[in-house]
């Protein structure tokens, strides 16, 4: 076999003797390519080393991002079951205010249900709580109806309530009630559409209810008169009074006060002549006197 050689010639220094070394091209090469593989080698592994470190690195940050979703989670779920709470609690407070104020087609679709996560729900799909979410939010619309519809409700209710006759005109003594009775002065047979209040002349009287005063005047029989209209089919009279402290067409609040005590007219004393009419009905107004004389 025909086998080459190189000489490899080592100079220590410049005047030392120098040394001759033979090495085969077989030899030679086998040891180019051990350095060259070990090269790679070593390279080979740098990169899977550093790959790994930057893998390691980001599967590190994906822990902690997968960390912060799962509380960012955990606090939106305690989130929505507060609300649930909330808008039940809402929910049943609204129903038992419009079982006060007699309302009963409130839209029963706006009442609280139950709800949830399911264990094996696949929280990768998206928002598990967006049913939830939507949920709440038409009942949410709904409530709000229903509350507007109670509001109209209350606001009328306050309304005719301050509109209704409900305290004493006057202090005094009952001398004469509502219905049939001797006429005073003929002592003949008739019918009494008030109730007389015996007070002291220059005693003040007060609105029973919210109004409008419609007259101011003297009439036959009433003396010096004031006719009263509270709305909702309420009216008011007050006659044989002594002085007025309203005019026609001034509004007046529960308890103003809108004449004086006198005994003009067809009258046989001090007192106050004072009629509640309904839809101009008379009715008897110790129905509508709430507070005693």
């Amino acid at each position: 076999m025909d086998k080459r050689y190189s000489t490899i010639i080592f100079v220590p220094h410049a005047r030392a003797k120098f040394r001759k070394l033979k090495v085969s091209h077989r030899l030679l090469f086998s040891l180019v390519s051990v350095v060259t593989s070990s090269l790679c080698l070593s390279t080979f592994f740098s990169v899977q080393y550093f790959t790994s470190l930057s893998q390691t690195h980001e599967l590190s940050k994906l822990r902690r991002e997968n960390r912060d979703l799962q509380t960012a989670n955990e606090q939106f779920s305690k989130s929505v079951e507060t609300l649930r709470g909330q808008l039940k609690t809402v929910e049943d407070r609204t129903r038992k205010l419009a079982i006060i104020a007699g309302i009963t087609t409130l839209d029963e679709t706006s009442q609280g249900g139950v709800g949830g996560v399911r264990q094996n729900d696949d929280l990768s799909g998206g928002n598990p709580y967006r049913d939830d979410v939507d949920k709440m939010a038409f009942r949410s619309h709904s409530l709000e109806k229903d509350l507007s519809v109670l509001e109209q409700k209350f606001v009328a209710q306050s309304q005719l309530l301050s509109s209704t006759p409900s305290i004493a005109p006057v202090r005094g003594i009952l001398t004469d009630g509502f219905g049939g009775r001797s006429d005073p002065f003929t002592g003949e047979p008739g019918t009494h559409n008030a109730v007389d209040i015996s007070s002291a002349v220059g005693q003040a009287v007060r609105a029973p209810a919210d109004g409008i005063v419609v007259k101011a005047e003297w009439a036959n029989g009433y003396g010096n008169v004031i006719y009263v209209s509270h709305g909702y089919g309420y009216s008011t009279r007050y006659g044989h009074l002594s002085a007025y402290a309203v005019r026609p067409g001034q509004r007046v609040k529960r308890g103003d006060v809108i004449a004086y005590v006198g005994s003009t007219g067809r009258s046989t004393g001090p007192h106050l002549h004072y009629e509640v009419r309904l839809n101009n009905n008379p009715v008897n107004p110790l129905e509508y006197i709430l507070n005693a004389f």
